[in-house]
């Protein structure tokens, strides 16, 4: 195989990448550039405008991890309590996940927050999922109006490279004063997220795996096979997009 195709193969999958890439944290204080609270309709073409928030990183009230994980229990029955009520009034369900590991915790501080614990902000986390674009924006409007958003991640308007789409929102919750993480989901994509596309990743580390293990690079046969993969997770994310997107347009037409 040419070096040329070699080189493209390896630059797809760059592009596709899973693994998280370490940032550099900006200490400056946050500085949103857009009014989230200004979103007044709950239809496709609100989510597509709800932009990213620009500036600094959001951080927690300290710098000591043990301080934070003190606190973690009552930020999460806070924000367990506040996404269960939002999901019942706009027929949705919610995740609620264990407080992130104290190990977990210390070893994304280290590799991604240069040893500073107030950028975690993930110790506490919850997730909405919706079944239409209505019911997500609902959702989102009731989190602003009952805490205080820091941090928008609009990976509907601008989704992964895998095509993967959802709304990451961090929120500081008013009692607690903790920030903590609320990802919004539609349905069918976190089927696809739980479901095919973790298989397609197991598949990948498999592949991996097996070439760490005898000690050689990734064949040209296996870059392919991972390439393959990728592509066939765009398609399920694409296609499940795309029914949303004609839902939207029924209601709005029906309308």
């Amino acid at each position: 195989m040419s070096r040329i195709f070699r080189t493209f193969i390896i630059f797809l999958l760059l592009l596709t990448s899973r693994n998280a890439i370490a940032v550099t944290v900006d200490t400056k204080p946050v500085k949103p550039t857009y009014d989230f609270r200004q979103i007044v309709s709950n239809d496709l073409d609100s989510l597509l405008a709800l932009q990213n928030t620009l500036g600094a990183a959001p951080q927690q009230f300290s710098h000591d991890l043990d301080a934070l994980f003190e606190r973690a229990p009552e930020a999460q029955s806070e924000l367990s309590n506040l996404v269960t009520k939002i999901s019942q009034q706009n027929q949705a369900y919610t995740i609620i996940p264990k407080i992130k590991s104290y190990q977990r915790a210390q070893q994304k501080i280290a590799l991604k927050f240069d040893g500073d614990a107030s950028y975690l902000t993930d110790i506490a986390r919850a997730t909405i999922v919706t079944n239409d674009v209505a019911s997500m924006m609902s959702a989102y409007k009731a989190i602003v109006a009952h805490a205080e958003v820091v941090q928008v991640k609009n990976r509907f308007a601008t989704p992964k490279a895998s095509g993967y789409r959802d709304l990451n929102l961090l929120v500081k919750l008013p009692q607690s004063q903790m920030v903590a993480e609320v990802q919004l989901h539609l349905n069918k994509i976190a089927e696809i997220k739980s479901g095919p596309e973790h298989h397609v990743y197991e598949q990948i580390q498999h592949i991996e795996l097996q070439a760490q293990r005898q000690h050689r690079p990734v064949s040209e046969l296996e870059l392919m096979q991972i390439v393959k993969l990728r592509q066939t997770s765009h398609k399920l994310y694409h296609k499940a997009w795309l029914s949303y997107k004609r839902q939207s347009l029924a209601e709005l037409q029906a309308a």
